[in-house]
């Protein structure tokens, strides 16, 4: 397993780890590699969720681009607002 060292942390981000881990009966190395992976993994879930969102947004404006190319007069005018 890599080691991995963490600098300036958080005077309260360092004593909630060590209650934490006397708490649990854990190493303060324990509960922190246990926070890191949690803490991970939310971060991944937001960053995919941002960016199914981006290509899905991205997906719908082409799939309406490609309607509005349809030469049939009520498909064409799908996404278009009637201008009075």
């Amino acid at each position: 397993m890599a080691d991995l060292t963490v600098h300036n942390i958080r005077p309260k981000l360092d004593e909630r780890l060590r209650r934490l881990a006397e708490l649990q009966g854990f190493t303060v190395d324990e509960v922190a590699m246990e926070a890191l992976s949690f803490g991970v993994d939310a971060i991944e879930d937001r960053v995919r969720k941002q960016l199914l969102n981006t290509r899905e947004l991205h997906a719908l404006k082409e799939a309406i681009e490609q309607i509005e190319k349809v030469p049939d007069a009520a498909f064409g005018l799908i996404g278009k607002l009637r201008k009075s």
